[in-house]
């Protein structure tokens, strides 16, 4: 049996990755196969690891990284390449409390988020936990604790909005929760309630970034399971400008007009801290003119 599909598109192809022979044994093949855009499968899908709950894949631009649950030995992840090809050896991302759990993964801002739930260290209940992985398989920084508390959170997804990500869950059963967390991998404020606090059952949140919000979907029960979501949440970042910006680092606009800074401009990364206009390097960042507004800008050299 092939079961568990998840799909991500890699520029050129699709690539679909799955657990292959699922009612034979309990630890499976995690296996990756092409498709083309029209339609032809490329392949008879190649092994990657050894899994036993949903894969998850994506895209960073040169190859794809999966990521999967191995019982008993946590969260594991292997790069492959544009022939669909399988590159390094599997790596360990994190090691679990549970015996297995289902992580998901998604790409923004240079490096990969990888986000599951696990049992908290006193083993209670489930929190949400992340961690940033780097195109070439480090581990960047500490582990995050995106969701905490003595609630059950569970069913995390996860979406990136060219600026932060949001991770969205639920908790105990309940109430649909999301939280930001910037490309950097730091929590931005506290997680927030995305669903009403009814006390309806839901499961299942999914989530997906759009020009100026994020859209998040669930299953909620009343008479029977329907599929409810909410559209007010914000992307984050502020709204592209075509404002004149002042002119020595080159810059352009959405309307696509360059410009020089010139270091008198009160200049922020995308993390709203404070930088001098001499260090910076390309990348996207916020100015603010002589009336306190933030214009966006991205540095090209």
């Amino acid at each position: 049996g092939q079961t568990e599909p998840a799909v991500t598109f890699a520029g050129t192809n699709y690539f679909v990755a799955w657990l292959d022979g699922a009612f034979a044994k309990l630890n499976t093949d995690v296996k990756v196969s092409r498709v083309d855009p029209q339609g032809a499968v490329l392949g008879n899908g190649v092994p990657i690891g050894i899994g036993d709950e949903r894969p998850d894949i994506a895209y960073d631009n040169d190859r794809c990284l999966v990521v999967w649950s191995q019982e008993f030995n946590g969260v594991l992840g292997r790069f492959v390449n544009a022939s669909g090809q399988p590159e390094r050896q599997e790596f360990l991302i994190t090691l679990t409390q549970g015996t297995s759990t289902i992580p998901l993964v998604e790409y923004g801002a240079g490096h990969y988020l990888v986000v599951w739930p696990d049992f908290c260290p006193a083993g209670t209940d489930l929190d949400i936990f992340g961690q940033i992985v780097s195109p070439t398989g480090q581990l960047l920084g500490d582990q995050i604790k995106i969701a905490q508390g003595t609630s059950i959170q569970n069913y995390p997804s996860i979406a990136f909005d060219g600026n932060a990500f949001l991770v969205v869950w639920v908790e105990d059963a309940a109430t649909v929760y999301g939280r930001y967390i910037s490309e950097n991998g730091v929590p931005i404020g506290e997680g927030f309630p995305i669903s009403n606090n009814t006390t309806y059952e839901r499961q299942s949140a999914s989530v997906k970034a759009g020009e100026n919000k994020f859209l998040v979907a669930w299953n909620e029960y009343h008479d029977a399971f329907d599929v409810y979501g909410n559209l007010d949440v914000p992307t984050t970042g502020i709204e592209e400008t075509t404002v004149d910006v002042p002119c020595g680092k080159l810059i352009t606009q959405s309307n696509g007009i360059k410009r020089v800074l010139t270091g008198r401009e009160k200049l922020y990364d995308i993390l709203g801290r404070r930088v001098s206009v001499n260090n910076i390097t390309p990348g996207i960042y916020f100015v603010g003119d002589e009336n306190e507004t933030l214009l966006k800008v991205v540095i090209i050299h």
